[in-house]
């Protein structure tokens, strides 16, 4: 399994190739399709490798690309159905900021939504938690982690590799997201990364990064 991180507006898309095709984790912003399969086209393979298009969220840095996507590949997408009400319609979606000036700075974003339009979708595929994803080529499976959206999921890999969304960031260094819907429910999610024993985690914004730093982070929370 080889893992190529590109950044596709905002977040990060993650390319994980494997001699039984292509898993695209994370579609970016709108108008990022060509250059995700154009890398694609870099690294040997063509657009119908790809068997899965999975968004960790429906939020538009991660699932604007989507259906664009679709349609240069034939892929199916895969979310979590907690999460269809974000890409049901065109609008912005911010959830409430970790404190203060974070919330300020969604309610600015949110106010300029209009000029980021989401290409509206019906998933193909609805991810469940312990979901085997055997069937696209991938050893792994899904786990829901909710709390920066309903509808969050971890996609685990049986080696320990491990993709996390926007459940923890690690910018400057590992964090929880700027915003949540649910705060319990992101600390909770946190530790249920914790107790899957990574051995490295790629994230939707920020560089990799395994368990010491996964466990500085944690710390006593979760028990």
């Amino acid at each position: 399994m080889n893992v190529h991180t590109i950044f596709t507006g905002i977040a990060n898309t993650h390319l994980v190739a494997s001699e039984r095709g292509i898993v695209v984790i994370d579609a970016g912003m709108p108008r990022q399709a060509r250059r995700i399969v154009n890398e694609i086209r870099a690294r040997g393979h063509s657009p119908s490798d790809v068997r899965l298009i999975l968004l960790t969220h429906g939020h538009i840095d991660h699932a604007g690309s989507a259906v664009a996507l679709k349609r240069l590949t034939g892929a199916p997408i895969a979310l979590h159905r907690a999460d269809a009400r974000l890409t049901a319609t065109r609008d912005l979606k911010i959830p409430p900021g970790r404190n203060g000036a974070i919330d300020v700075a969604g309610g600015v974003l949110r106010a300029f939504g209009w000029m980021m339009p989401l290409e509206t979708f019906t998933p193909d595929l609805w991810l469940e938690d312990g979901m085997s994803l055997r069937d696209f080529g991938i050893d792994a499976r899904v786990v829901h982690t909710p709390g920066h959206t309903a509808g969050s999921v971890t996609l685990a890999f049986d080696d320990g590799t491990l993709f996390v969304g926007d459940a923890l960031l690690n910018v400057l260094h590992v964090s929880f997201p700027l915003w949540w819907e649910n705060p319990a429910s992101a600390r909770e999610s946190a530790c249920r990364i914790k107790a899957l024993r990574p051995r490295v985690c790629y994230t939707g914004h920020g560089r990799p990064f395994d368990l010491n730093a996964l466990e500085e982070f944690v710390g006593d929370h979760c028990g």
